[in-house]
């Protein structure tokens, strides 16, 4: 009869895991890295990053410079 052994598992940062945007298969660290995305789906959408969120509802951000000056608020 053989010893029992605990199973090994790879540590947090190299376990596979899938990225939220195309759903391939990544490292946990990259996804944590990037907010759920791997590294190509990064490089593929860096245009939209610098984009800034606003939500009047939510509360979340503030009104674009842009839209200011349109709407004059």
């Amino acid at each position: 009869m053989e010893p029992a052994i605990a199973p090994v598992r790879p540590a947090a940062a190299s376990r596979l895991v899938a990225c939220l945007w195309c759903h391939g298969a990544t490292t946990h660290a990259d996804v944590m890295r990037h907010h759920g995305l791997c590294r190509e789906c990064v490089n593929d959408n860096v245009e939209l990053s610098w984009r800034l969120v606003y939500d009047r509802d939510a509360k979340l951000g503030a009104i674009p410079p842009n839209l200011r000056l349109a709407y004059h608020l």
